[in-house]
């Protein structure tokens, strides 16, 4: 993984991060805040795992995202 790739890892873990533990019930707000963020779309998507698969499925999401 390239230091691209990673800081784009980073990133979205932030964001998932930020979703469960700072939007809780406020979540629509998370939605318009980051709607137009470039890794949205992969974060949305990681949203349909659970929190003890994402170290393993976001690498690839994000790989998928890029295309």
């Amino acid at each position: 993984m390239n230091e691209e790739e990673n800081i784009a890892l980073k990133e979205a873990y932030k964001l998932r991060y930020e979703y469960y533990n700072f939007y809780e019930n406020k979540e629509t707000k998370w939605h318009d805040k980051y709607k137009n963020h470039k890794l949205y779309d992969a974060v949305v998507k990681s949203l349909e795992y659970r929190f003890h698969e994402i170290a393993n499925i976001m690498p690839e999401l994000l790989t998928n995202h890029a295309k």
